[in-house]
């Protein structure tokens, strides 16, 4: 509602209202004919003893009228004098009285867009309410005087970079101011359509990047303007709590905090908060879904891991009954778990799900391609939150995955040629037959299928690019051309496993590998730190050194599995390293030692990884084959579980990929046979996108950056025929998921809640509180969705304090009072 509607009817009302008594009393002192009348002579000397008497009397009489036409008259029109102060002060936090009015208001506006403001209840949703207010506020300001800067979450957050890497902090800064300053300092006008257009973003709430943000701008403004900030939200846990007295972030939230309030009180101004949300809440999510393999390939089967989170404002909120169901590519619905009971605030991971060989079979060309599944889970029932209700989870079922095994140390009798334990076990590729009864197709283990060549036959390759996994097993040394082609095969994603050996020549690894810290070999080599002599050197066993480790993770889940590991003792002679230290360490590329031998002159690095690139490098100590150990005759099974895990590991890397959060970039390494004439991306929406490759540092990529909205989308690869035609060559998809935080719909509340004397359900004062304890200080203004028309502002809810309840009680008082009074002053006198 404009300003001057708000003050014309909420004085002009009451005002109207009280000058109506005062109208009837001076037409009844003038409605009688003066006459002079002998009788009456008396009695006006009588009345003239008493006249001051009987004017108090009448005066009183009409004050009480005319306040208690104005008190109904409030009541019936709850924007009355004292409404106009709270949308000045309360509501907006915008009071102005010690700045010129013609001074111009740069009013601050956070919104918050994040996932969790499409909860719904009664059919409306969170961020109806906040852009509701939102315009509300707008409207309150002066056209071609005031201006809007907006701040939503959605253009703070700031998602990991291409592949998922790491941003630096620079990066991350440039991308925020490069988006809001896309809609800073706007006029009312822009204002409103921004606002109108904004939708409900599924990223999660950074408040501290917004609150950085709105200091920048704030301080940026000029001093002869007033500033103004408002910031609306729903106040759950799930970004707030990063900011909350107890959390690591709250030193900076406090010191931007500070900052912004010292510049809103040079303009006379409050920072205010909206809370759009709502308070009994309860959300069942699901959380995440994984596959527990690594990578899928054609005849296997796939088990999918399903987490559901239950979410409620209150521990006495009733418990839930859920049953998950599932379809793939869009197909057939179908049950896959019994009910399963929630109560408040409980979690339950790992539901299984088992998607048969025969629910992922390749078919016709896909056998050459590969082919990606699209698994999507989803509640039976929807909640209050339904973006969450569902999630996809795509599945790359490739025809094989090629590894390369390089021999350095081939020979005629397999027990001492150096790859063929090696091979043996990484080419397992059948177990069983698919169904109980035996009866159907057989089940594949692993889709790995190894390429075998010699050391001498490595300068003939032209490219790495068509494996997804090159193992070199005590091979002597290898050519410059060989190690440029080995580093764009790691750096374009790949693995790389470097055994070592009698052969290899270590110096030269050093030079042309290790490179002092900023090669492929993730440490230094040295001499030999055992024996092999077979019949005299002791056997030393393995110790785990990061047990949290993908590879390790299963050695570690049972003290049956962790006896795998730490039982046998098959090592005789490994080769010294030296991990990087100094200038030699690279904080990107961190060096971790995943086991060690356990040797009399203390631990000695087995197995020693780094990332480099987007691929990662695996060192291991000793050989591949029974010539420094005896791995493979005392082992137990130890090399065949610890050399799958390994290559899993590292042929495993592409399927993140293909599974990402809201916002984060999709790229694609193109081997040679991926490269097309022409790419193209649909959306969810069915959106249809080109794509143009780049390249780096050689390398063919696929980068595409529009995965803002939660989804499944498809890449296709196309040639191009004449007239104009295409034909697809290959297409696969990638899912994008919400942050799963934002599922998370339970308020913030204060660190020292128990001493915070706050009733049970009081979602205000506990949000209230807890800002308080954030904050540092406490003059701000809370105002709640709902409170607008009864206490704070001008918009309408079914939550208040009622106050028009206690004005029209007050008026009916004055009515009465008004009537006793009336009838005292008119009883006859003794």
């Amino acid at each position: 509602m404009p300003t001057w509607l708000i003050w014309t009817l909420g004085l002009g009302v009451p005002l109207l209202a009280a000058t109506v008594p005062i109208i009837i009393h001076l037409i009844n002192l003038t409605r009688f004919r003066k006459v002079d009348w002998a009788a009456m002579e008396f009695l006006l000397r009588a009345y003239e003893k008493t006249r001051r008497r009987f004017q108090l009397e009448s005066l009183i009489m009409l004050l009480l009228r005319v306040a208690a036409i104005i008190l109904i008259a409030m009541a019936l029109f709850p924007m009355g004098c004292e409404r106009i102060k709270d949308w000045a002060d309360d509501s907006l936090g915008l009071t102005r009285g010690s700045l010129n009015t013609d001074a111009p208001l740069h009013l601050i506006l956070v919104l918050d867009n994040s996932g969790s403001m499409s909860y719904e209840q009664e059919n409306q949703t969170s961020f109806d309410r906040a852009k509701q207010y939102a315009l509300t506020l707008v409207d309150s300001l002066e056209p071609n005087r005031d201006r809007v800067t907006i701040i939503r979450t959605s253009d703070v957050y700031v998602p990991p970079g291409l592949g998922g890497a790491v941003l630096t902090e620079e990066d991350v800064d440039k991308s925020r101011r490069r988006r809001v300053s896309q809609l800073a300092s706007l006029n009312l006008d822009a204002a409103r359509r921004e606002i109108s257009a904004t939708q409900v973003a599924a990223v999660d709430t950074n408040i501290l990047a917004a609150f950085q943000e709105a200091a920048r701008i704030a301080e940026s403004t000029p001093q002869n303007d007033a500033v103004g900030m408002v910031v609306i939200s729903d106040f759950y846990a799930a970004g707030w709590g990063e900011v909350r007295k107890d959390a690591s972030a709250n030193p900076e939230f406090v010191e931007t905090a500070n900052r912004i309030r010292t510049r809103l009180e040079e303009g006379g101004t409050n920072l205010t908060f909206y809370d759009a949300g709502f308070d009994n809440t309860q959300n069942v999510a699901i959380s995440d879904i994984r596959v527990a393999e690594r990578i899928v390939g054609n005849g296997m089967e796939a088990g999918i891991l399903v987490d559901l989170t239950y979410y409620a404002s209150s521990g006495k909120a009733e418990t839930r009954s859920v049953r998950l169901k599932y379809r793939i590519d869009g197909g057939t619905e179908k049950p896959f778990s019994s009910t399963i009971e929630m109560p408040p605030g409980s979690n339950r991971r790992n539901i299984p799900l088992t998607l048969t060989a025969r629910e992922l079979e390749l078919k016709d060309e896909e056998l050459k391609t590969g082919a990606s599944r699209n698994i999507e889970i989803f509640t039976e029932q929807a909640d209050a939150l339904k973006a969450d209700n569902s999630r996809n989870l795509v599945i790359h079922v490739v025809p094989n995955i090629p590894i390369l095994v390089v021999n350095g140390s081939p020979h005629p009798d397999p027990i001492k040629d150096e790859t063929f334990y090696l091979e043996t076990a990484l080419g397992i590729s059948s177990s069983r037959a698919e169904g109980d009864a035996g009866g159907g197709p057989t089940v594949r283990i692993t889709p790995n299928r190894v390429i075998a060549m010699r050391a001498e036959q490595l300068a003939a390759v032209d490219s790495f690019l068509d494996y997804r996994l090159v193992i070199l097993a005590n091979v002597r040394d290898l050519p410059e051309g060989v190690v440029n082609k080995l580093t764009e095969f790691v750096d374009a994603g790949f693995g790389l496993v470097v055994f070592d050996g009698d052969q290899v020549d270590y110096q030269k690894y050093n030079s042309m590998l290790y490179k002092d810290g900023k090669g492929l070999l993730p440490a230094k080599l040295g001499r030999p730190g055992g024996s092999d002599d077979e019949a005299t050197a002791p056997l030393f066993g393995l110790v785990p050194k990061d047990t949290d480790h993908p590879v390790m993770r299963i050695f570690t889940e049972t003290p049956e599995n962790v006896s795998i590991i730490t039982n046998p003792k098959p090592i005789r002679n490994w080769r010294t390293v030296e991990l990087p230290q100094g200038t030699e360490v690279d904080p990107l590329r961190p060096t971790s030692v995943l086991l060690n031998i356990d040797a009399t002159s203390g631990a000695q690095p087995f197995m020693v990884e780094r990332p480099y690139g987007r691929g990662r490098v695996v060192y291991v100590s000793t050989t591949a084959a029974n010539t420094w150990n005896e791995m493979w005759t005392l082992g137990d099974g130890l090399p065949l579980f610890l050399y799958l895990e390994l290559a899993s590991y590292l042929t495993g890397n592409e399927a993140r990929y293909s599974n990402l959060s809201v916002g984060e970039p999709y790229r694609r390494v193109l081997r040679i046979t991926d490269i097309a004439p022409m790419y193209t991306v649909r959306d969810p929406n069915g959106t249809t996108t080109e794509l143009v490759s780049t390249a780096e540092e050689g390398l063919k990529l696929l980068e595409y950056g529009g995965t803002a909205q939660p989804g499944v989308y498809s890449l296709t690869a196309l040639d191009r025929l004449e007239g104009g035609q295409t034909r697809k060559r290959w297409q696969e998809r990638f899912a994008v998921n919400q942050e799963a935080r934002e599922s998370d719909v339970t308020k913030i509340t204060p660190v020292e809640e128990a001493n915070a004397d706050i009733a049970e359900g009081d979602a205000r004062s506990k949000v209230d509180a807890a800002l308080k304890e954030a904050l540092g200080f406490e003059d701000f203004v809370l105002v709640r969705a709902g409170e607008e028309i009864d206490g704070d502002g001008p918009l309408g809810g079914d939550e208040g304090n009622r106050e028009w309840m206690w004005l029209a009680v007050l008026g009916v008082a004055f009515l009465l009072f008004e009537t006793v009074w009336s009838g005292v002053i008119s009883k006859p006198e003794d």
